[in-house]
């Protein structure tokens, strides 16, 4: 089952037209560029769809008991990793030695981030993205799996199975662009607050289950914000956040350490916080990493809208353009939830991500042939290309920054009051908590 909405109805493929492969080279290479059609002719984009077409139909007929093994294997060493992590930091305080104390939180800290990886990447990403629903597995399916992070299933679902894979890349309509904080393309309005570009993406690594956590929430009160029914909609959303949020703090940070420190007393107890606190944090800067690698390189290109006449292999050709891959071995691609396969995942996001490796080659031919780049770098080299891009758009050129001055000449004289207002210490809170809250 495809949980992002259908754009196109299934066609059978048909025999491709014959064009000459095109060298890459000769693509332009601007960096961050901005496109606002696709490149190639419908013909191009319908003879590719349909060779993309027939190698998803293969890859999905060939699925069964190697592809249901391998999620459930992986499901298996997130369970027994946290349980083993979370055994050796209950213990930790208990040898007499500094030196040992620090090698058993060290080891249960490494685990418990090797298990909140691989839970959120490879397991929770993959499943929630329908990649298994084939199987009929009770629990391993998009309807009833959660992960291990503060956002709800189905509030990371719209935002992202929905809103950002059918819209990738598109300004205005793909809210992943710069997550609402951090300014990647010139497309997006210069304020005085991009200054702080990088300080804002340091904190947005650190903190990013978090920021996922309200994505939704935040882009739900812009979407809905003209709808009778916004109250409707939002209250749920911001119930299911607040509950998750409940619980994941509970189990992190309340639920184990006083399990730790009834049976091995308080230093037990502070040790089990501490190893919590540093796994996610792990986990949030690393995930950060591997998604800000897919999508924000120097040619991942940026849309300025989405055409009215789309087909499916415009679709294609945008998700291509705005996606990056990453090169490295086996347990490299597993951690990363084989995201390091960005163009795959994108074209294919409700096939078996365990897949992305062997079909690769077969894309990037297929790339090749209709002249479409295929962005692959190293993670070091991508990472590199994600900074500087970062920093690039955080300062203004001449055009954006009289731009701003007018702008802000124009908003002095139309001065609005807040739909809410903020009391207490909610006016210290972001908007988009004040939001959750209000709706809660």
């Amino acid at each position: 089952m495809r949980l992002l909405s259908p754009m196109f109805s299934a066609q059978s493929a048909l025999p491709t037209a014959s064009f000459s492969p095109v060298d890459d080279k000769l693509w332009p290479q601007k960096p961050y560029p901005t496109l606002s059609a696709a490149p190639l002719s419908k013909a191009q984009t319908k003879a590719m769809a349909d060779e993309l077409d027939a190698l998803y139909k293969e890859v999905m007929a060939s699925l069964g008991l190697e592809d249901a093994r391998y999620i459930q294997r992986i499901y298996s060493a997130v369970v027994y990793s946290e349980t083993l992590a979370r055994a050796v930091l209950s213990i930790a305080a208990i040898p007499a030695s500094r030196r040992k104390q620090l090698g058993l939180w060290l080891l249960g800290t490494s685990l418990l981030s090797f298990s909140k990886i691989l839970n959120n990447m490879e397991l929770g990403h993959n499943v929630m993205h329908g990649q298994y629903d084939w199987m009929g597995h009770p629990h391993l399916n998009s309807q009833k799996f959660d992960w291990d992070i503060v956002c709800p299933a189905p509030l990371w679902q719209h935002s992202h199975n929905y809103l950002h894979h059918t819209f990738t890349n598109i300004v205005g309509r793909d809210h992943d662009v710069g997550y609402h904080l951090i300014r990647v393309t010139d497309e997006q309005s210069w304020t005085p607050s991009d200054r702080n570009n990088l300080l804002s993406t340091a904190i947005l690594a650190l903190g990013f289950e978090w920021a996922v956590a309200f994505h939704d929430i935040q882009i739900s009160v812009d979407e809905y914000a003209n709808d009778a029914r916004l109250v409707d909609i939002m209250t749920p959303k911001s119930q299911a956040l607040f509950s998750k949020i409940k619980r994941q703090v509970g189990k992190d940070y309340v639920a184990f350490p006083a399990l730790s420190g009834l049976v091995f007393g308080t230093r037990s107890a502070m040790m089990t916080v501490s190893g919590n606190v540093t796994a996610n944090l792990v986990r949030n800067v690393w995930t950060w990493a591997v998604i800000f690698c897919g999508h924000f390189t120097e040619q991942a290109h940026i849309y300025t809208h989405l055409d009215d006449h789309e087909s499916r292999g415009d679709w294609y050709t945008r998700q291509i353009l705005g996606s990056s891959n990453l090169t490295g071995r086996k347990w490299f691609h597993i951690l990363t939830g084989h995201l390091s396969h960005q163009i795959e995942h994108h074209i294919y996001p409700d096939m078996p991500a365990n897949r992305y490796t062997r079909i690769a080659p077969q894309v990037q031919e297929i790339c090749k042939k209709y002249g479409l780049p295929y962005n692959t770098g190293s993670f070091g080299q991508q990472l590199k290309q994600v900074i500087k891009r970062i920093h690039h758009f955080s300062k203004p050129s001449a055009a954006e920054w009289q731009s701003y001055l007018t702008m802000q000449a124009v908003e002095n004289k139309e001065v609005t009051k807040a739909v809410t207002t903020a009391r207490g210490l909610s006016k210290y809170l972001p908007p988009v908590m004040r939001n959750a809250l209000f709706y809660a």
